[in-house]
C-alpha cells in the first residue's frame, strides 16, 4: 500500500464520527470536489493522450516490423529461387560442353523424352536460361534492397521511440503525476486547514492533545517520490522492453551456387589480369596440365601432336574456367587419356589474347628467321641467341615467367623423343603457331607459320644458352 493510500484510509476513519455534524462543511467540501473534478478530468484527457500517442507509435512499430517480415520472406524466397537457378544454369551449362551426340535414333528419344519431363514440352536454351537466372538474380538484388531499406526505416522507427518519444512521454508522464500529487497534497493540506477551523469545537477529536496524529500529519506523511518509485519497481518486474535494433541477416548461399555466381575464368582472359587476381606467376592451368603430362604423358607417342576427345576437352575447359583450384587431373578419369590434357593447354594458349609473345615482341623475333637457309656459322648462332635473349628479356614479367614454364617442360618431352616421337621439330610444328599467332593477312600467314615453327624449335635446342643470357 503506498503512502497516498494510507493517508486517505486514515482520513476516512477520523471522518466517520463527526459525519453528522459536518452539513455546513459539506458545502465547502462540494465546491472544492467541484474544482477537484474539473482538474481531474483536465488531468485524465493529458494522461490519455499520451497514452494514445504512445500507442500510435507502438502501432506504428508493430506495422513496420510485420511489413519488415513480409520483406525478409520474400527476400529468402528470391534469393532461394536464384540459387536454385543459378545450380540449374550450371549444371546444364557444364552439361552442354560434356554432352557426346548419339548416332542412335534410339538414344535421341530417350534423351528427348526425359528433356521433355524435365523442362515441360520445350526445353530452355542456356540463353533463356542465363536471362532467366539474370532475372530471378535482379528480383533478389530488389528484395534485399527492400529488406534492407524497411530493416532500416523499421530501427530508425524503434531508435526514434526508445530513444526520443518514450522518453519525452515518460518525462510528460512524471511531470503529470507529480503536478497532480502535488495538487492532491495541496487540495488535502487546505481541506484540512479548513476542516480543523470549522470544527473548532471538535478539536479534540480532530487534533488530540496525546501523541496521536492530526490530520495534517497524516496527510503530511505522503511521500509522492517514493510512491512513484514503488510503482515504477513493481512495473519493471511485469514489463520488460527489448530495445536493442533488430540486425540485418544476410542471406548464405550453398558453396556451389556461390561457385557459379562467382566464378574465376582463365580462358580468353590476358596474362596480366588473370595473374594478378589470383596472385600468381605462371598460369595454373600450366602447372596443372604440365605435371600431369610429365607424370603420365612423356612416354606417350603424339604427345601434344594427336589431339583429344572434344567433349572431355571442352569439359576439362569448363572446369578450369569455372574454378582451376579445384580441377584434379591425376584423377583416373582425366589421366586415362592424356591428349586431353595436352589439348586443353594448347588451346588455353591459343587463346591468350595478344599471345603468349606480345605483338611488340613477335615481330622483332621472327625478323631472325626471315632467312630460309638453316645453316649458319658460330657468329650467327650467338647473334641469334643473343637477340632473342634481348627480346624475351623486353617481355612483361608474366609473358617470360609463362615462356619459359612452357620451354622447360618442351625441353622434357623432347628428353623423350624416343619413346613419344616428339622431338624440338615435331613441337615446334605443333607450338610455332600457338605461340605466335600467325598474321591476319592471309599471304603473310603460311611464312609466319615457317617462320615461328623455325624459331621454336630454334629456342628448343639453345633453351638454356637463351636463358642464361637473359
Amino acid at each position: 500500500m503506498s503512502t497516498q493510500q494510507a493517508a486517505w484510509q486514515r482520513l476516512v476513519e477520523v471522518h466517520e464520527p463527526l459525519a453528522a455534524n459536518r452539513m455546513k462543511f459539506a458545502i465547502t467540501l462540494f465546491e472544492m470536489s467541484e474544482y477537484l473534478g474539473n482538474y481531474v478530468k483536465t488531468k485524465e484527457n493529458v494522461r490519455r493522450k499520451l497514452r494514445e500517442t504512445e500507442q500510435r507509435y507502438q502501432r506504428a512499430i508493430e506495422e513496420s516490423q510485420q511489413l519488415l517480415e513480409k520483406a525478409k520472406t520474400k527476400y529468402d524466397m528470391q534469393c532461394a529461387e536464384w540459387e536454385k537457378l543459378l545450380v540449374r544454369c550450371g549444371d546444364s551449362k557444364q552439361a552442354e560442353t560434356t554432352a557426346v551426340p548419339s548416332v542412335h535414333s534410339g538414344n535421341r528419344s530417350a534423351k528427348n523424352a526425359v528433356s521433355g519431363i524435365i523442362f515441360g514440352k520445350h526445353k530452355p536454351t542456356l540463353e533463356s536460361l542465363d536471362r532467366i537466372c539474370q532475372e530471378a538474380g535482379v528480383k533478389a538484388k530488389v528484395a534485399n534492397e527492400a529488406y534492407k531499406r524497411l530493416l532500416q526505416q523499421t530501427n530508425a522507427m524503434r531508435r526514434d521511440f526508445y530513444d526520443v518519444q518514450q522518453p519525452k512521454i515518460l518525462a510528460s508522464v512524471m511531470g503529470l503525476v507529480e503536478e497532480v500529487d502535488q495538487f492532491l497534497k495541496f487540495t488535502l493540506g487546505k481541506y484540512a486547514y479548513t476542516y480543523e477551523s470549522a470544527v473548532l469545537a471538535d478539536a479534540i477529536t480532530l487534533k488530540p492533545m496525546d501523541a496521536q496524529v492530526g490530520m495534517v500529519e497524516m496527510v503530511g506523511d505522503i511521500d509522492s517520490k517514493a510512491d512513484l518509485d514503488s510503482y515504477v519497481q513493481a512495473m519493471a518486474t511485469t514489463a520488460r522492453v527489448d530495445r536493442a535494433s533488430i540486425p540485418y541477416r544476410e542471406y548464405r548461399m550453398s558453396p556451389r551456387a556461390r561457385l557459379y555466381a562467382n566464378p574465376r575464368p582463365i580462358f580468353g582472359v590476358s596474362l596480366h589480369d588473370q595473374l594478378t587476381r589470383d596472385a600468381r606467376r605462371v598460369p595454373l592451368i600450366m602447372v596443372r596440365c604440365t605435371e600431369a603430362v610429365e607424370a603420365f604423358g612423356l612416354q606417350n607417342e603424339g604427345i601434344y601432336r594427336q589431339s583429344g576427345q572434344s567433349s572431355q576437352v571442352q569439359r576439362l575447359r569448363s572446369e578450369f574456367d569455372l574454378d582451376a583450384e579445384h580441377v584434379d587431373l591425376h584423377a583416373s578419369s582425366y589421366a586415362s587419356d592424356i591428349n586431353n590434357i595436352a589439348s586443353v593447354l594448347k588451346m588455353y594458349l591459343r587463346e591468350l589474347p595478344g599471345g603468349l609473345v606480345p605483338h611488340a615482341q613477335r615481330t622483332t623475333m621472327l625478323a631472325h628467321f626471315s632467312s630460309e637457309s638453316n645453316s649458319e656459322d658460330e657468329l650467327e648462332l650467338a647473334q641469334k641467341i643473343s637477340g632473342l635473349a634481348a627480346n624475351i628479356r623486353e617481355m612483361p614479367q608474366v609473358n617470360r615467367d609463362t615462356l619459359r614454364c612452357l620451354l622447360v617442360h618442351l625441353d622434357k618431352v623432347q628428353a623423350f623423343q624416343e619413346y613419344n616421337m616428339m622431338n624440338s621439330e615435331n613441337l615446334s610444328i605443333v607450338f610455332g603457331p600457338t605461340i605466335l599467332p600467325p598474321d591476319n593477312a592471309p599471304s603473310n600467314a603460311a611464312l609466319d607459320i615457317r617462320r615461328s615453327a623455325r624459331m621454336v624449335k630454334f629456342i628448343l635446342d639453345n633453351r638454356r644458352a637463351i636463358f642464361d643470357a637473359l
